[in-house]
C-alpha cells in the first residue's frame, strides 16, 4: 500500500512540475523585425524587449495559471485614478462613454502625448489592469482615453439594442474624433489590449488617413484572425476558457437584458433571447444576439469581418505586435500573421513573441506577491517614449 502512495504521488509531482514548466529556462522575448538604424535606435530604449523575462518563480511559467491570476485579479493593488467621463449619443442611437485621465506631469520630452486606449473583451476603465495602466501612464506624463465597451458598465443604461462586438470600429473612431477635437495639439499613441488590440489595428488599416495622426501602436494579445483563433476553442482544455468567457460575457449582458431583448426597443433585428439565456460557449452568444447587429447570416461572417487581419497590411505606421507561446486563449498557429507583417510588410513593425505570460498576464515579483505592474505596464511606456524621443525629436 505504502508504495502504491509513493507511486501515485511521484506521478502527481512529477505532473506538476510539467504543468508549471518548473524546470524551462528562462528566455528574452523572441524578436520579428527588418532591420534599420531606426529600429535599432528604438529597440535600444525598450530593456524589457531586450532582457529575459523573468516570471514569479513556482507558478509564473505556466500560462495557464498567468491568464487565471489575471481573470481573477487584474494587478496586485491596483490603483483607482481619477478622471473625467464622457456620454456621446452616435446617429445610430447607442451612447458611447469613454474616460480621460490627464497627466500627473509634463512628459519629459517635452511634448503633449496622448494614448488612444480600446481595452479587452467586456472591458471598460474600471478593470483594475487599466487602471494599472493608466495610473503609471499619468504619473509619466500621458494623457490617457478610455473607451468603455457598450455594455462593459452595468449603471449606465443603453440607448439602443446593441453592445460591443469583436470588430465594431465605429464607436473607437467616434471615441478618437472627439479626444482629437479636445487636444487637436496632442501628439497621439494608439494601445490596444486582446479584443480591443484587433479593433485598434481593424481601425487604422481599414482606412488609411485614420493612420495620419498616430505616431505609434502597440497590440498586446490579440488573435488577428477570429476565424482561426476560436476555432480551436472548441475543443480540449480551451473549452474552459470558452465557457468562461461566454459566463463573463452573459453577467454583462444581464443588467441590459431588458434593453436588449424587449421586441417594442428594436424594429425587425431578430435576436434569439434563449440561446443567449442558455449559452455554454460564445458562439451561443455571437449566432443569438452579436452577430445581428449588422446584419450577418452567420457567425463565421460576423467573426470573419470582424477580423483585423484583412486589413493588417495597409498599416503602414510603426507597430509593436506582442503574444505569448503559452497563451491559452490565442493560438500559435495565428503567431504568421503578425511575423510575416513585421518581416515582409511594414519595415517599422515588431513582433514580440515571450516563452512565456499567458493572456495579458506577464506577471513579475516574488511567487508570494507580485509586483503592482507587470512586464507589460512597463514596456508600453518604453515603447511610446522611444518614439517620442526619436520619432519627434526627430522631426523637430
Amino acid at each position: 500500500m505504502g508504495f502504491v502512495i509513493l507511486v501515485i504521488f511521484i506521478a502527481v509531482t512529477y505532473r506538476m512540475i510539467v504543468f508549471l514548466r518548473l524546470f524551462e529556462n528562462y528566455e528574452s522575448p523572441s524578436l520579428s523585425y527588418q532591420e534599420s538604424k531606426r529600429l535599432s535606435s528604438i529597440l535600444q530604449r525598450c530593456p524589457s524587449l531586450n532582457q529575459v523575462y523573468r516570471p514569479p518563480g513556482i507558478w509564473g511559467k505556466c500560462g495557464h495559471v498567468q491568464t487565471a491570476f489575471y481573470g481573477k485579479v487584474g494587478r496586485w493593488n491596483a490603483p483607482i485614478p481619477k478622471g473625467k467621463r464622457y456620454f456621446k449619443l452616435l446617429p445610430s442611437g447607442e451612447t458611447i462613454t469613454y474616460d480621460i485621465f490627464e497627466p500627473v506631469k509634463e512628459h519629459r520630452s517635452g511634448v503633449d502625448c496622448t494614448i488612444l486606449l480600446c481595452p479587452g473583451i467586456a472591458n471598460s476603465s474600471e478593470k483594475a489592469y487599466i487602471r494599472t495602466f493608466v495610473e503609471h501612464a499619468m504619473n509619466e506624463g500621458y494623457r490617457i482615453a478610455v473607451l468603455n465597451h457598450i455594455g462593459s458598465l452595468p449603471n449606465v443604461k443603453l440607448t439602443s439594442p446593441k453592445i460591443f462586438t469583436y470588430g465594431d470600429t465605429k464607436y473607437f473612431s467616434s471615441m478618437i474624433a472627439t479626444v482629437k477635437k479636445l487636444h487637436s495639439d496632442s501628439t497621439f499613441m494608439m494601445l490596444g489590449y486582446s479584443m480591443g488590440a484587433n479593433i485598434a489595428m481593424k481601425y487604422l488599416g481599414e482606412n488609411v488617413k485614420h493612420q495620419e495622426d498616430i505616431l505609434c501602436a502597440i497590440s498586446l494579445c490579440q488573435g488577428y484572425d477570429a476565424v482561426r483563433s476560436t476555432e480551436p476553442m472548441k475543443n480540449g482544455y480551451r473549452k474552459f476558457y470558452n465557457r468562461m468567457i461566454t459566463m463573463n460575457m452573459k453577467k454583462v449582458i444581464r443588467p441590459h437584458w431588458e434593453d436588449l431583448f424587449d421586441d417594442s426597443s428594436r424594429d425587425s433585428i431578430c435576436y434569439d433571447s434563449d440561446k443567449v439565456k442558455l449559452a455554454t460557449s460564445l458562439y451561443d452568444i455571437e449566432d443569438g444576439l452579436l452577430r445581428h447587429f449588422d446584419g450577418h447570416s452567420t457567425v463565421h461572417e460576423y467573426m470573419d469581418k470582424a477580423s483585423c487581419c484583412h486589413v493588417i497590411n495597409n498599416v503602414k505606421i510603426p507597430v509593436l505586435l506582442l503574444n505569448s507561446e503559452d497563451d491559452p486563449v490565442v493560438v500559435n498557429e495565428v503567431h504568421d500573421i503578425p511575423r510575416t507583417f513585421a518581416e515582409k510588410v511594414n519595415p517599422e513593425a515588431i513582433f514580440a513573441r515571450f516563452k512565456f505570460g499567458g493572456h495579458l498576464g506577464y506577471y513579475t515579483g516574488k511567487w508570494y506577491k507580485p509586483d503592482d505592474m507587470s512586464l507589460l505596464e512597463k514596456l508600453v511606456i518604453e515603447y511610446f517614449d522611444a518614439y517620442l524621443d526619436v520619432g519627434v525629436k526627430k522631426s523637430v
